[in-house]
């Protein structure tokens, strides 16, 4: 399969002035019929090899794929860390390629300043766009991680995805292991309140972030800008700037198995989550109150009211958080600088966006409705949007099995 056009001047333009310097494999020539790539940034993984192979045990794998390891370490880690890392690489390079998918391992000091999970995965996703500037045609770039599985039919599904439904873009399906002690059940049950509360209100284009779960088109990688950065959060970032652009789309058909494990490499996010479960189990035992998003909902319902120049009643929490971040007047200058309301629609998206919703939520929190228990919570979202039967008789670890039912399904109710 052609993924696409000949790359075009904006793709120039990302090597450039944006992408990463140095080719990570200089003398390295992609094969002619390359299709996809799957990026994984490594740190301190005892168990990369797993990984590894979790891919590898791919079936119907239709197109010829490289497994592209960056295994990674700032510059001042310690000897113990570098001898973990270098162990992964050497283990790697044992691994024997298949008919349709090959490894390429590398093992890079990064600087300290910079070094993280965003800086390595750019890296890798970088030089997996470089190589199809090369090839001069596109080809699909999916994110993982040195600690995640995979579900048997994943490669396939993701390349089904960009053949059947000309994607430039997507999101895969998530599952943690049903660890009863680690605190992972109520950490993803969370996730899925928090994505599935706002899809309530009517935000559009809500998706989980995880790094490890992000897939896009080559050129449009490039077009809009590639990877950040960041130590933490670069997938939060990252998908800010692409799920509402055309052609994203969730594969749930593609299944991702992150690791529920306690981890202090970055400041935020799962391993970090399970530590403070440890230490404090109320503390991932709670979450938003539901009110947020009923409040939320009123002020979208409301949303035309306002651009017509209307003043409805609104929610206090609200109110007040659009006094703080001066929205109408930016209101007035979206509708003035836009033709029509598709254009006006796509501008205010652009600053209302992942992160300004985000800031709306933790502004009513502190201010306005504090957390509550997460049962509470997950109570009334099933009340009045997943609508699952006897939801209140299940464990936890079976209302998340229905829950993520209904996600994979991109349904709303049983």
């Amino acid at each position: 399969m052609d993924l696409g056009t000949t790359f075009s001047l904006s793709k120039d333009y990302y090597f450039e002035r944006y992408a990463w310097k140095t080719a990570l494999i200089p003398h390295f020539s992609p094969p002619s019929d390359l299709e996809m790539v799957v990026v994984i940034p490594a740190f301190k993984e005892s168990q990369l090899s797993l990984t590894v192979h979790s891919l590898l045990a791919c079936s119907e794998v239709a197109c010829r794929v490289i497994l592209l390891i960056v295994i990674n370490a700032p510059e001042q880690s310690s000897l113990d860390d570098l001898n973990l890392n270098q162990r992964a690489y050497e283990e790697i390079k044992q691994i024997k390629d298949t008919d349709q998918i090959t490894i390429q391992v590398v093992n890079i000091g990064l600087p300290q300043k910079k070094a993280g999970v965003g800086l390595a995965r750019k890296i890798g996703l970088d030089e997996a766009a470089r190589w199809f500037k090369k090839l001069n045609h596109s080809g699909i770039l999916v994110c993982f991680d040195g600690d995640c599985r995979c579900n048997d039919t994943y490669l396939a599904a993701i390349y089904n995805a960009y053949k059947n439904q000309n994607l430039n873009a997507g999101i895969l399906a998530y599952e943690h292991p049903l660890d009863l002690e680690s605190g992972i059940i109520p950490y993803e049950l969370g996730l899925r309140y928090y994505t599935d509360g706002l899809r309530y209100s009517g935000y559009p284009s809500v998706h989980q972030t995880l790094g490890s779960c992000i897939t896009i088109n080559s050129d449009h990688y490039c077009k809009h800008g590639g990877m950040n950065t960041k130590k933490a959060g670069e997938d939060f970032y990252f998908l800010n700037k692409i799920v509402r652009k055309p052609g994203f789309a969730e594969i749930n058909e593609a299944l991702v198995y992150p690791a529920a494990r306690i981890s202090d490499r970055v400041p935020f996010g799962t391993g970090r989550a399970l530590i403070g479960y440890k230490a404090d189990k109320e503390n991932i035992l709670s979450n938003y109150n539901p009110l947020i998003f009923e409040d939320i909902k009123i002020f979208m319902t409301s949303l035309p009211e306002i651009i017509q120049g209307q003043s409805p009643n609104l929610p206090a929490a609200i109110q007040k958080f659009l006094n703080a971040v001066d929205f109408y007047q930016k209101i007035d200058r979206l509708l003035k600088n836009s033709r029509n309301l598709t254009s006006f629609y796509k501008q205010f998206y652009d600053w209302f966006d992942y992160f300004m919703i985000l800031k709306m939520i933790h502004f009513s929190r502190d201010l306005f409705h504090t957390n509550i228990p997460l049962e509470a919570g997950l109570s009334h979202l099933n009340e009045n949007y997943w609508k699952i039967a006897s939801f209140n008789t299940l464990t936890l670890q079976d209302q998340l099995i229905k829950i993520r039912a209904l996600n994979r399904l991109g349904q709303t109710s049983l």
